[in-house]
């Protein structure tokens, strides 16, 4: 039975919450397509509230000025024009509430995914979602701006969950309403069935919101003029000038600050306890400070809630880029500029070192070449692939991974490992361990393992790295996260 190629379930679902975030299709439903519609749209919006508001004033003005026989003509004209401006008024509120309605259950679903009830749980699902990612977007070719432009808000939104946990546990954290809502969290299962969760709908859901139009001014047409030209005959992924850049991001700061205001209202109270009502419209009034404290503190991340956005919108910036310098090899080279520009007082080091303790070097789904060793401990000389799928490495340079090829056999991932920097051939001192192979037995495991003919006469005879993506094409690869045993290498 041939193979079955795709994606399968889980596949789909990523697929899926990305299309819902950031797509191009002929439904225009996704959260940057109707930003895109809200900010083209917003000068007639203004123009007709403006004009209504102007309507109504006219009347009511000459109502009080109006004689006794022409009182009634004008009232009537009055309640048209005060009518009409309900009517526009209130539309305009059933969309913001809609626009917001919808991102809700967009967090809502992410968190379904990417949390469990435990730590250790969280991690394993979050590791499998940003892997995921990673491994349905193209890694050569020519879509790979187009695709990681449109998974990289998924991608970041979920790191910025996962590093603002760790900042939380570590301490690093001094934000009242967070801290307030964790504590309270302790106690209560952290579930989809879990009516109501502190941490889960007050903390994880605005952080959520606040990563996802974190980039949402660029839908603005000022911006979008800048990317994609007047006539939009510009590629949007070139490189920006110096001034175009500083333009691009301040309008687009400025921008998602005014989305969040303006295109945006909060939850409803659907009980009838006024107590009730009044805790639940405080609690919305504070989730929307949040998320817009997280928006404007990440233009300071060198403070600790500044890096809650910032950090991961770098990273994320770097795994899966829109430039046309891409290099998948040098993806581990992200983290390591991480490190460089906490170094230079550039990010906060404590929240730089909380997050590369949970990604480590090796971004999940990377592919990783290394040595095997035999059963007494002993390098064996040859090399093997691997997929990075865990977070929170035993150490930065180590990476945990799933084994995909076994004794130079590709297999479905029943086995694990963590792979050592001695044992890695993205660094040079594994690459030494092989030099004195003979080039037609390199030659030979390249046959074996490289997929196609044109990709093999293109490889190094001692790969950095290699390109799951092809791998992952076929649905029975796609469970490299099952329970599995672990080795060491």
């Amino acid at each position: 039975m041939p193979p079955s190629f795709g994606k399968a379930a889980y596949a789909k679902v990523i697929q899926r919450l990305v299309e819902r975030i950031y797509n191009q299709s002929p439904l225009q439903d996704s959260l940057y397509e109707q930003a895109v519609q809200w900010f083209a749209e917003k000068a007639l919006r203004d123009q007709k509230s403006a004009e209504l508001e102007q309507q109504l004033f006219l009347f009511e003005s000459r109502h009080q000025q109006a004689k006794k026989g022409e009182q009634a003509a004008i009232a009537r004209n009055l309640k048209q024009a005060e009518d009409q401006h309900k009517t526009f008024s209130e539309d305009l509120e059933e969309s913001r509430f809609l626009r917001y309605n919808e991102l809700f259950l967009l967090c809502r679903d992410i968190l379904s995914i990417c949390q469990g009830e435990s730590f250790s749980d969280t991690n394993s699902y979050s590791a499998k979602m940003l892997g995921t990612i990673q491994l349905i977007c193209p890694t050569r070719g020519r879509n790979i701006a187009k695709e990681n432009q449109k998974a990289r808000h998924l991608y970041k939104a979920v790191l910025s969950l996962r590093l603002l946990d760790r900042l939380v546990i570590d301490g690093l954290i001094d934000h009242p309403f967070i801290l307030e809502r964790y504590e309270e969290g302790k106690a209560i299962p952290y579930n989809d069935e879990t009516e109501y969760h502190p941490y889960r709908d007050d903390v994880h859901v605005p952080v959520l919101m606040a990563a996802l139009l974190q980039d949402i001014g660029r839908c603005h047409p000022s911006c979008q003029a800048i990317l994609k030209g007047p006539d939009g005959s510009y590629d949007e992924f070139r490189e920006l000038d110096a001034e175009e850049r500083n333009t691009f991001l301040q309008t687009s700061y400025t921008e998602a600050l005014n989305y969040v205001q303006d295109a945006l209202t909060t939850g409803r109270y659907l009980g009838r306890s006024k107590e009730e009502r009044d805790r639940f419209v405080q609690g919305e009034i504070e989730k929307r400070e949040l998320i817009q404290l997280l928006l404007k503190q990440a233009v300071r991340p060198q403070d600790v809630m500044g890096s809650i956005l910032r950090i991961p919108q770098i990273y994320t910036g770097m795994i899966l880029s829109t430039r046309q310098s891409y290099n998948y090899e040098d993806l581990p080279k992200a983290a390591l500029l991480l490190e460089k520009t906490a170094e230079q007082g550039k990010l906060s080091k404590n929240a730089v070192a909380a997050f590369l303790r949970i990604v480590g070097m090796f971004p999940q789904g990377y592919g990783i070449t290394y040595i095997p060793k035999d059963s007494d401990g002993n390098d064996m000389e040859r090399y093997e692939y691997a997929i990075v799928t865990g977070l929170y490495p035993p150490d930065f340079r180590k990476a945990i991974c799933r084994i995909v090829t076994y004794s130079l056999t590709y297999q479905a991932s029943a086995r694990g490992c963590v792979v050592s920097p001695d044992n890695n051939l993205y660094f040079p001192q594994a690459r030494r361990k092989l030099e004195i192979v003979p080039e037609e037995r390199l030659l030979d495991i390249l046959r074996k393992l490289v997929y196609n003919f044109e990709e093999r006469m293109a490889s190094p005879l001692l790969p950095r790295c290699w390109h799951p993506d092809d791998y992952f094409l076929n649905q029975k690869n796609q469970n490299l996260w099952n329970k599995a045993e672990m080795v060491q290498n």
